[in-house]
């Protein structure tokens, strides 16, 4: 069975992916002759967008994907994200990129993500440039890694003030320990107020930080849940037993359609009030079955992913990921020709393991609703015994 559920849930998320190649946002190309087309851009991460550019002009109904050099440049609608070709080198040599504008003015500022890191590009009006780089923990991979990149920082910190000395505030704007794209920005919109004596920003364009950030939305939901297999290693009777109960909880979703169309990461905490839960057992030899009840509330922590496919106000979901349930107010009581025989009681047990769920999500005006069936399946090697669980839940996500 639970070898039966990770390969399902394998499948279902493969498929989801796969079909979740393209996030079609309004915008427009300006080509290299100057002529500008609407319609509609593959919105993706800033890494991807950095290399291609894919492309739909108004009325068709194919794309064409653009690499850097065959167009001057793109950008999204309502004052979006917005990238021009540019031969710039990030330490293997100049090549082509989409480098997206987060400063178009006297100081332009430019940012190519290279897979973990993020290059930033100063360059003055005269076309003097310099650049820093932005690297993730992850690319240290050893103390001479470090070292390396310490330096280069170092040295590239030179080279930018020295960019900036015209003024004194954006110099001192610039800290080693934030390499921001907001703080980056703050710096060179401080030089232009300095620099420029003509009552004017000298700016452009400025990058809004709010196009790069995830939407994020609070949930609320209630549910049924039935346990058709559960068992810990502190109970006395060795069997497996079954039951139901209720859940209420609280939760975030964030949406990351730039990574996967329709997806969307999922944080939930679920309580389950004291619940009883009861059977026979028929002892050898015995005259009658003993009666054997188990009490105990649940909270639940869960973090996963989910996909809604479709454009419509009806959208098919899948979801799945990981859970971590906390049992207290453990007690097993046990009857036999009506004489209590056991009453035991315990401290916090556990499960953690794996769910997998299907359903419905309904826009409501702003917001949506959900109706979903999820199956949660513990891992045996928890430790604390195991666990499978299957629940019907209403959403309310704002």
């Amino acid at each position: 069975m639970k070898k039966t559920v990770f390969i399902f849930s394998f499948l279902v998320f493969r498929i989801a992916f796969s079909m979740a190649q393209t996030n079609p946002q309004p915008g427009y190309i300006i080509t290299n002759e100057g002529d500008t087309v609407r319609g509609l851009i593959d919105f993706r991460t800033n890494e991807i967008l950095s290399k291609k550019c894919v492309f739909w002009a108004n009325g068709e109904s194919e794309s064409k994907t653009y690499s850097p050099g065959d167009i001057f440049s793109f950008r999204f609608e309502h004052n979006g994200k917005y990238f021009v070709t540019r031969k710039l080198d990030l330490g293997d040599g100049p090549q082509l990129y989409f480098a997206e504008f987060l400063v178009q003015g006297l100081m332009n500022l430019y940012c190519v993500a290279d897979t973990y890191d993020e290059h930033f590009f100063f360059e003055r009006e005269d076309g003097e440039m310099a650049r820093l780089t932005n690297r993730a923990l992850i690319t240290s991979s050893s103390i001479q890694d470090e070292k390396e990149h310490f330096q280069e920082k170092r040295e590239q910190f030179g080279k930018v003030k020295i960019l900036l000395s015209d003024s004194w505030k954006a110099v001192e704007d610039m800290d080693a320990a934030d390499l921001s794209r907001k703080r980056l920005v703050r710096a060179v919109r401080d030089y232009h107020d300095e620099v420029c004596t003509d009552g004017s920003s000298c700016m452009v364009y400025e990058y809004k930080d709010a196009s790069d950030k995830f939407k994020t939305h609070l949930k609320a939901f209630a549910g049924y849940a039935y346990y058709s297999h559960e068992r810990t290693v502190f109970q006395i009777l060795d069997e497996n037993y079954f039951g139901s109960a209720f859940d209420i909880g609280l939760g975030v979703v964030t949406d990351i359609e730039r990574i996967m169309r329709g997806g969307s990461m999922e944080l939930g905490i679920t309580y389950s009030p004291k619940a009883c839960f009861e059977h026979d057992v028929m002892v050898s030899g015995g005259i009658e079955p003993s009666h054997t009840a188990y009490e105990r509330s649940r909270v639940t922590f869960s973090l996963g992913a989910g996909k809604t496919f479709g454009k419509g106000n009806i959208q098919p979901l899948v979801r799945g990921g990981g859970f971590y349930v906390l049992h207290y107010g453990n007690r097993e009581t046990r009857y036999y020709l009506s004489k209590k025989i056991v009453d035991k009681a315990w401290g916090k047990t556990a499960h953690f393991g794996a769910y997998l769920g299907a359903g419905v999500q309904m826009a409501v005006g702003k917001h949506s609703a959900r109706l979903v069936g999820d199956l949660y399946k513990s891992i045996d090697f928890s430790g604390q015994g195991n666990m499978t669980k299957w629940s019907i839940t209403a959403e309310f996500v704002l």
